[in-house]
């Protein structure tokens, strides 16, 4: 296949470059390369006409969302879920999503296999992929935050489990549990908050190569994006709020374990004076010849306790 409409020249597509029309033979072309390969810069370069700072971009490993509008085109870079064989989502290991779209063109680049792509080319290849790089964008867009998605109900669910752990004072369960999902949430609005700037940049962006209706959807993505973030200030809220409460808990069994050991302490105390004097191993000791001696000793001391008791109670400490 030519790469006519990707770079100058028309030359068989290489190995690294996986290139797919749109729909229809004068249709733009979509070339989605790995920016691991030794030969991506130089095609980037070379072939694609790229200038410098929007390849690094393309390249960066790691990069954080941003976007760069030039008369050319415009580089859409996202952070995006990677394929999890358990379905479960790492934020911690969300990969960058890198889009460069003109009039005749889309280029993106990739560190990771990312569902939206593979999405939007089964959907490309069965016929009903978009049409237009705007649309292709929007479509990308959209894709992303439905991965996103059902990871925000998944955390709303383990956070209401955790709700229910610490409503049945299971502490030790519940805190390991608020650890990961704080962890989580914490990810997700580190990778996401900044697209949220992105969005509204492009939304209201005058270039040629997003009409009217790409940037109504992108504006509807920017939208949705701002609830997922809602809704996750929320669930940090929430974890927060159980935390107090798990504080609490453990304040308030620690209060009791102290309330019982002074307690005991009170009690004893005096009891061990008591013992400790008449125990002394010394002459003159009162009490020591006479055989009721030991039973006057015991019975001072129930006395002793009754009175420490009765005081204690008398101040609510018992």
């Amino acid at each position: 296949m030519d790469t006519a409409k990707i770079g100058k020249a028309a030359a068989p597509a290489p190995d690294f470059l996986h290139l797919t029309r749109l729909d229809g033979e004068n249709s733009a072309k979509w070339a989605h390369l790995c920016i691991r390969h030794k030969a991506t810069r130089q095609f980037l370069i070379d072939e694609a006409q790229m200038e410098d700072l929007i390849v690094d971009a393309m390249l960066q490993e790691d990069a954080r969302s941003r976007v760069r509008i030039r008369p050319a085109g415009i580089m859409t870079l996202l952070k995006t879920m990677p394929l999890q064989s358990d379905g479960e989502a790492r934020p911690g290991e969300m990969a960058s999503l890198r889009v460069w779209i003109d009039e005749s063109r889309i280029i993106t680049t990739r560190e990771a296999e990312l569902a939206p792509v593979l999405d939007l080319a089964r959907r490309i290849e069965a016929g009903t992929g978009p049409k237009t790089p705007g649309r292709f964008l929007a479509d990308l867009i959209a894709e992303h935050l439905q991965e996103i998605d059902p990871q925000i109900e998944a955390l709303e669910d383990q956070v209401d489990r955790i709700g229910g752990m610490v409503t049945g004072h299971q502490i030790e369960e519940a805190c390991p549990a608020m650890v990961d999902a704080l962890s989580r949430i914490s990810g997700f609005i580190r990778h996401l908050g900044p697209q949220q700037i992105v969005l509204e940049t492009l939304s209201a962006a005058d270039h040629p190569v997003l009409d009217d209706h790409d940037r109504a959807r992108i504006e509807d993505s920017a939208n949705q994006l701002m609830r997922i973030l809602e809704a996750l200030q929320n669930l940090r809220d929430r974890v927060d709020i159980l935390d107090n409460q798990v504080s609490r808990v453990q304040d308030r069994k620690i209060s009791q374990n102290s309330l019982a050991f002074a307690v005991a302490a009170t009690i004893f105390l005096p009891l061990g004076f008591l013992t400790g004097l008449f125990g002394a191993n010394v002459g003159g000791i009162p009490m020591a010849q006479p055989p009721w001696g030991f039973w006057a000793l015991l019975g001072g001391c129930v006395a002793l306790i009754v009175v420490v008791v009765s005081w204690l109670r008398s101040r609510k400490l018992f």
